[in-house]
């Protein structure tokens, strides 16, 4: 029996008994869209996810710390001391593959107060290495990336951090800061107990483009600047350059490389983190969680499963005696238990197409009310939500649909294994003579 006549004969026997099909694919039909339905959403978690995280750092910086350094998220670990984050150690760090820049990011330890004319800020302040600002990527939104001696580059939402010290309330709009002048302050004690002040003045030679992160909220000033106002601040003769600085920033040349470079840092003895790192680890999770939902969506297809066998079952004891004159012209085992399987099969492919098709369906219905409702809420707190920018709550990968096809068309045929078998076992003589 050749590929056409088999397709033939499939697809007239499937017709005799349309009833029983319609109601066996249905059972298929739901399993393959809670398939569908629930592997998408994992796959919408996973993108929304993925999408805040990266929002927060560039997926190709690594943020360094010293092992006795106080790392993020109240992490510590012990001091090491040939692990020192100094001038040495950085320009290892330029060696490595794929680094197109390194810098120190060194804390103003004064902390300093910021004002401007007569309102009041207060935000991080860094010094970092003017002479790697190109290569390190910051997107400027206004200005220029310099910083020399009283220049400054502050985050998108500094200009939001300021407050008028007499109503004691912040500003209502943002300060735009591009060309201002800004005084910095730093307070001290003296041998004698007495408070003493230092000012120094800084103008505002670019403001960097919104990231979502911490880089919004710092003014990066020039590392020489810091250095040097640290060294007044704690009143004694302090070389970060030797002992080491407080942090230090590693850009590579792209995604893939940073956690290459990630590696070889932490086995220097030193923490590494980065955004990319984090992403990495979240897709690892959302995979797991994707499988637990795809099994969860399985276990109405294997009820579905049983449908097909029992349909199949009937329909060889409803056409033994068919079966018999089959084999009585010249059929063979293997030609029968083709044709049984491939109605099974052909079973699971329309119940696994229209629940492909009845997924995605449910899967945009799903975004549809998610969107209308976030737009919604957002419109009520006077905050204008385009529906673009509403991330999908409900995400299906192009591989699913085609995945959960085939996944279903398998099903059928394994659930029609045992009725092929049994069709094929028959004995020609005694299935012409049965009633």
């Amino acid at each position: 029996m050749n590929s056409r006549d088999l397709v033939r004969l499939v697809v007239s026997n499937l017709g005799r008994m349309k009833g029983r099909v319609i109601m066996t694919a249905i059972g298929v039909v739901i399993g393959t869209a809670a398939v569908v339905v629930l592997v998408s959403l994992a796959a919408g978690l996973r993108q929304s996810a993925v999408r805040d995280l990266s929002s927060i750092g560039s997926l190709t910086d690594i943020n360094v710390y010293p092992m006795q350094a106080p790392f993020p998220f109240g992490v510590s670990a012990t001091a090491n001391r040939e692990s020192v984050l100094n001038d040495r150690m950085l320009d290892e760090f330029r060696s490595l593959p794929g680094v197109v820049a390194v810098t120190p990011k060194e804390l103003l330890i004064g902390g300093g107060g910021l004002r401007y004319k007569r309102l009041f800020g207060g935000s991080q302040i860094l010094g970092i290495d003017p002479g790697q600002l190109e290569r390190l990527g910051f997107q400027i939104a206004a200005g220029t990336a310099r910083l020399g001696g009283g220049q400054i580059i502050v985050g998108a939402r500094v200009g939001e951090s300021f407050f008028d010290p007499i109503q004691g309330i912040p500003v209502r709009e943002p300060i735009d800061l591009l060309g201002q002048t800004l005084q910095l302050t730093l307070t001290r004690t003296d041998d004698e107990g007495k408070p003493v002040e230092r000012t120094m003045r800084l103008r505002v030679a670019g403001v960097l483009k919104k990231t979502g992160g911490e880089d919004d909220y710092t003014v990066y000033m020039s590392l020489q600047d810091v250095v040097e106002l640290n060294r007044w601040y704690s009143g004694r003769p302090i070389n970060p350059a030797r002992d080491g600085y407080y942090r230090a920033l590693i850009k590579v040349e792209s995604p893939d490389r940073t956690l290459a470079v990630e590696r070889e840092v932490t086995q220097r003895g030193f923490f590494a983190y980065s955004a990319r790192s984090a992403v990495e680890s979240l897709n690892q999770f959302f995979l797991i969680i994707q499988g637990i939902f795809g099994g969860i969506g399985a276990i109405a297809l294997l009820v579905a499963a049983f449908g097909i066998a029992n349909t199949m079952l009937m329909s060889v004891y409803e056409r033994t005696r068919e079966i018999g004159l089959m084999k009585a012209i010249g059929a063979t085992n293997r030609d029968v238990m083709s044709v049984f399987l491939s109605e099974a099969g052909g079973i699971g492919m329309l119940g696994g197409i229209g629940g492909a098709l009845l997924g995605i369906a449910l899967g945009w219905g799903v975004n549809l009310v998610a969107r209308t409702y976030l737009m919604a809420q957002a419109a009520r707190q006077g905050a204008a939500v385009s529906s673009d920018s509403v991330l999908s709550l409900v995400y299906t990968p192009f591989w699913l649909p085609i995945f959960a096809i085939l996944f279903a068309t398998g099903v059928g045929v394994l659930s029609g294994l045992y009725p092929a078998t049994r069709a094929a076992s028959l004995n020609p003589i005694t299935a012409l003579r049965y009633e």
